[in-house]
């Protein structure tokens, strides 16, 4: 079977006297119509896309009778009827739990709640599985908010994948629909007085406008609270923890502004902390036994963070005083405040901690977790109310241990589980081996940390391993290489070493190592990842060749400069939803993302230095006339961050100019989002298991 072909129709652009060209231009034509209603996708393209999922499902033949198998192992390490640990909110108890697997069920979560202690019958506030069947589509998503009194809830769902939720509010006992056709982005709060304040999405599909509804009103006499006129800032809003006070932020990456207003005004009055600055960034928390905020800043160059305080009457900056003092190197991921208590996670040396400060006393401390060497933590309000008597929620799990979420009480430091992750077909830790290690970057500047895990008695080291690698490093975004992935271990346990690193242009070294690869040096993140190849391959756990690198989304911009530069080093490379056509897509400044991401890449439209730097390392524009690894991308046509027509673009060109027999394999999802299937049970038929398959085949162990 020959891969299917896109009609050529070359359009050529001229900037900064480059002329560069797009062989496809066309696809990006109406996208914010198709984005919309899938169907006016014209039919050529729809058939090209049939044409590839053919194509894929084609190579992919010899693989089903693994993929059954695969499907089967990864199903057993899943608890079909999962229950969440519950959350106390006023007289009730919070959880969620799924159904077991069958047709129509077991594919959504329900939510749920006791009355008073967790012995009381069980009311269902909405059902996932029930929901899914009322939209009849493939693809559902939802997102749910409940009410301060707790007598109506709010229901926004997405039934193509494009992230825009149609909203409706209903009340729990009765299901009476009190109001309905609210358009959100999925970003609404409810308030004091039954008010819900929801983001609308513009033209181009950026959230831009803050509006209030009142329950039960016509949706014309909606009010408009804040509208955001700066394309390359995205709105969202917040209430704080007691419910008094309600937060806009508007922001780029790495640039803030906030107000916030008493969230039962009835003419909101929104107040502004301080007046946005470029690359000045704050958030705030409300502590109202003191009547103040913490916020957490970069002011005077706190390029790790510090903690600052204000009374809330007058929260301008000259009024800031100094909580915490800046410490480089103990960056501050984030912080938030249950009663008597502030809580800050921190990243230093490479691992998150958690610190308690107790807020009439000023005493600290920090949370003692299970010696691992490779340990994932996460921190969280024990309870929806304000009043936590004390608990915090932690979650804690390493490579090869599975999840634990425990109650921490502040005031005894005591850790109680909660709930442990059960893996229903067994799971024995003490089988595995996990180990970080230290790669140098090319210019010796930093450290590069990696983690591996193998399973005993199947790690040669004599470099014989395959090797599969996950990576991302963008944003400042740190992936989170110590945590437990049960899907990861069906290659694991076929020999497989598994491995994550981090490298510049994420947060794992401090905030400097992602400002440092960021706009004119962001190739930084590539040459860090091949730093790290170099260790692995040094250190025998693999051999030039025999890598797999999987990444996605702003990932793939990683994945194909790698590809284009150094195609010796990888068996094969697996792009989700990648972001692989930078230039055309940043010249563009009608696309969702353009704007507030010149933040992160430059302004190619408006800076020379920007465009011929974008120009050495964008994927498209870097493909060569070489042997190339084995390619495996994914995409969906309704996302609406990364454009279905990118990957498109690179495959074909790729396919044009590569000099190997090696096939190109992809899978466009027509009922999926940026994040893939909806269904539990579909994410791994659809999105896991044929990436998997395809992975075992280049490796010959596709053979079940």
């Amino acid at each position: 079977m020959q891969p299917p072909k896109l009609e050529k129709r070359p359009k050529k652009h001229k900037f900064w006297n480059h002329e560069i060209e797009d062989n496809h231009y066309y696809l990006e034509e109406n996208w914010q119509e198709i984005i919309k209603n899938p169907k006016l996708l014209p039919q050529p393209i729809q058939d090209y896309i049939a044409a590839e999922n053919q194509y894929a499902n084609n190579y992919l033949k010899d693989t089903k009778k693994i993929q059954d198998i695969l499907f089967e192992e990864m199903r057993g390490r899943i608890k079909e009827d999962e229950r969440s640990a519950e959350m106390k909110y006023g007289d009730y108890y919070y959880y969620s739990y799924f159904r077991k697997k069958n047709k129509d069920q077991g594919h959504y979560s329900l939510s749920c709640r006791k009355f008073k202690n967790m012995k009381a019958k069980e009311e269902i506030i909405f059902d996932g599985d029930l929901e899914a069947k009322k939209v009849k589509s493939k693809y559902f998503s939802s997102v749910t908010g409940l009410s301060l009194c707790q007598k109506y809830l709010a229901v926004g769902t997405d039934k193509i994948g494009n992230e825009e939720y149609n909203l409706i509010i209903r009340e729990i006992k009765t299901k009476k629909i009190i109001s309905k056709g609210i358009k959100t982005s999925g970003n609404f709060v409810w308030a004091k007085k039954n008010y819900l304040f929801y983001v609308v999405l513009n033209k181009e599909r950026r959230p831009y406008k803050i509006m209030r509804h009142s329950m039960g009103t016509d949706l014309a006499k909606d009010i408009t609270v804040f509208e955001e006129k700066d394309p390359s800032f995205f709105v969202s809003c917040g209430l704080s923890h007691d419910d008094r006070f309600m937060y806009i932020s508007t922001s780029q990456h790495d640039t803030d502004e906030v107000w916030f207003f008493e969230c039962d005004q009835e003419t909101p009055k929104p107040k502004l902390i301080k007046k946005r600055e470029l690359d000045f960034e704050y958030s705030v928390d409300y502590h109202p036994e003191g009547n103040r905020f913490f916020i957490l800043t970069n002011k005077d160059k706190a390029v790790d963070y510090k903690i600052m305080e204000v009374r809330v009457d007058s929260p301008s900056p000259e009024n800031w005083k100094t909580f915490l003092e800046h410490k480089v190197g103990c960056l501050i991921l984030g912080t938030f405040i249950v009663k008597g208590w502030l809580i800050r996670i921190v990243r230093q040396n490479f691992s998150n901690e958690v610190i308690i400060t107790n807020l009439k006393t000023y005493e600290e401390h920090k949370v003692n977790f299970p010696n691992e060497e490779c340990y994932s933590v996460s921190a969280s309000p024990a309870t929806i109310d304000y009043d936590s008597k004390d608990l915090i929620r932690i979650g804690f799990s390493s490579l090869k241990t599975e999840g634990r979420v425990y109650d921490y009480s502040c005031k005894t430091r005591k850790l109680v589980l909660k709930k442990k992750q059960i893996i229903p077909s067994g799971h024995d830790g003490n089988l595995y081996e996990q180990k970080k290690i230290l790669a140098k970057s090319e210019d010796g500047k930093v450290d590069i940390p990696i983690t591996l895990l193998w399973k005993k008695g199947m790690l040669k080291k004599d470099g014989n391993n395959p090797c599969i690698v996950s990576h991302y490093s963008m944003y400042g975004s740190t992936s989170d290489i110590n945590s437990f992935n049960i899907l990861r271990l069906s290659l694991v346990d076929r020999g497989f070493v598994s491995v994550g690193v981090n490298v510049r242009g994420s947060s794992a070294g401090g905030n400097n190592y992602y400002l440092k690869a960021k706009k004119l040096q962001k190739m930084k993140t590539f040459f860090d990842l091949k730093s790290a190849f170099d260790k692995l391959i040094e250190e025998k756990y693999t051999f030039k060749g025999n890598i797999v690198i999987t990444s996605g989304s702003a990932g793939g911009m990683s994945n194909g400069y790698l590809m284009n530069n150094y195609p010796e080093y990888f068996k094969g490379v697996c792009t989700s939803v990648g972001f692989v056509t930078i230039l055309l897509t940043m010249l563009n400044d009608k696309l969702p993302l353009s704007k507030i991401e010149e933040e992160q890449w430059g302004a190619p439209r408006t800076s020379k230095e920007a465009f011929e730097y974008i120009l050495k390392y964008d994927p498209y524009y870097g493909i060569k006339s070489q042997p190339y690894p084995q390619l495996y991308f994914s995409n969906s046509l309704t996302d609406p961050r990364v454009g279905f027509y990118e990957s498109f673009k690179l495959i074909q060109k790729i396919r044009e100019r590569k000099k190997d027999n090696h096939p190109i394999i992809m899978r466009c999802e027509i009922d999926a989002s940026h994040a893939g299937s909806s269904s539990r049970w579909d994410y791994l038929k659809k999105d896991v298991i044929p990436e998997y398959a395809w992975i075992l085949k280049l490796f010959n162990k596709h053979k079940a």
